[in-house]
């Protein structure tokens, strides 16, 4: 499961430090970085990159462009102004920090790092101030309605390793504490952008395979591994997809796109007129679960291949996933069951949904009337009773 990060950081270092960015994101940071001042001025100048920015760090000796050969001063003493007046705006404050080595320059140029009101160094060493860095970071941001709206859903911005998808989270969550959220039909849109980065976020964590690559097949896999693994990928997961795809889909075509399906006219319709002046909240919190189930995907390479490798199992050799799996069963008013294994209560052992048990002898069913619903059968020991 990934771990919260709460604040963002954007740093511009030719070669940032891999142990300082661990320890970032040991401390709740999630960190953005460009390697030289032109593409970091251009970032800052991005004001959507601005919206969900908590902190900036500069590095003095740094590339001015990306081609460049070689690091140089030069940047920092020409460019470092624009960076600052980026975060010194009239409707933002962002807190930037000097990180540097701090020795082999030309003592003036450090001399000349401007101090403000807040600040606690006028620059940090990279050897000596990891931490008090991060516990300025940490104390400077901590009222900023970033950091306070990331708290208040714990956890769900981290998954978004790329700006555009922290943008589009942070602009719907945005949106859903504001009482025009109901009749805001571009919550469509914003929401089946971040359905399809679902996708894209399974394939990476062994959800999905390589070649998924629409949500039409990823919902068709979830329903496969549903239907025989149920405590992998529960009901409410295939349901929230299903009833999320449909709105969003239709919700989010214009009135006058050609040949628009009666549908999608009456998605934006009834919530511009306040019919269904709920769903836009309905459709964000039905996203909101199904991220937050993502949450406990593996973010381990080897935890990963081993997920991977056993949704292969489970869907294409069942009798060998379901030998020696424990848990509750599920009942469908006349039989015990887990996904598509089947049991038959044996005298002595009866069976009720807090029933822990353990499958065994598993095996092809051949009982007439429930084989084609519950292709595999199993025998069973009760490992703890309700």
């Amino acid at each position: 499961m990934s771990k919260n990060r709460n604040i963002v950081v954007f740093w511009i270092d030719e070669a940032p430090r891999e142990d300082f960015r661990e320890r970032m994101e040991r401390a709740g940071m999630q960190v953005f970085t460009a390697d030289n001042y032109t593409d970091g001025v251009e970032w800052l100048s991005n004001p959507r990159n601005v919206e969900i920015c908590d902190a900036v760090i500069l590095d003095v000796n740094c590339k001015i462009r990306h081609s460049d050969s070689h690091e140089s001063t030069d940047s920092f003493r020409d460019y470092a102004s624009r960076v600052l007046s980026r975060c010194e705006g009239e409707d933002r404050h962002i807190p930037w920090f000097v990180f540097t080595t701090g020795s082999g320059y030309d003592e003036s140029l450090l001399n000349a790092i401007p101090m403000r009101e807040w600040t606690r160094r006028q620059f940090y060493r990279k050897n000596e101030d990891q931490e008090p860095l991060i516990n300025d970071i940490r104390e400077l941001t901590k009222h900023s309605e970033n950091v306070l709206l990331r708290e208040r859903y714990t956890g769900l911005f981290d998954l978004c390793s790329d700006e555009a998808t922290n943008i589009r989270l942070r602009s719907l969550l945005t949106r859903l504490e504001d009482p025009s959220c109901k009749t805001d039909t571009t919550i469509f849109n914003t929401t089946r952008k971040l359905l399809a980065f679902t996708v894209t976020y399974g394939r990476e964590h062994g959800l999905f395979t390589d070649d998924i690559n629409s949500l039409r097949e990823a919902m068709r896999r979830l329903t496969e591994i549903h239907d025989m693994a149920p405590d992998i990928v529960p009901s409410y997961i295939t349901n929230n997809y299903y009833a999320l795809a449909d709105v969003v889909n239709k919700g989010s075509h214009s009135q006058d796109e050609e040949g628009d399906e009666e549908g999608s006219l009456t998605v934006d319709r009834d919530v511009l007129s306040g019919d269904a002046s709920y769903l836009t909240r309905v459709v964000i919190y039905q996203l909101l679960t199904i991220l937050q189930w993502l949450r406990q995907l593996p973010t381990e390479l080897h935890e990963i291949e081993a997920y991977s490798k056993h949704i292969d199992l489970i869907l294409n050799a069942p009798i060998l996933s379901y030998e020696g799996w424990t848990g509750y069963l599920q009942y469908d008013g006349s039989n015990w069951h887990y996904g598509k294994c089947i049991i038959r209560e044996r005298d002595g052992y009866p069976v009720t949904a807090r029933t822990k048990i353990r499958l065994k002898n598993v095996q092809t069913n051949k009982f007439y009337f429930t084989k084609k619903q519950y292709p595999f059968y199993a025998q069973y020991d009760i490992l703890e009773k309700d």
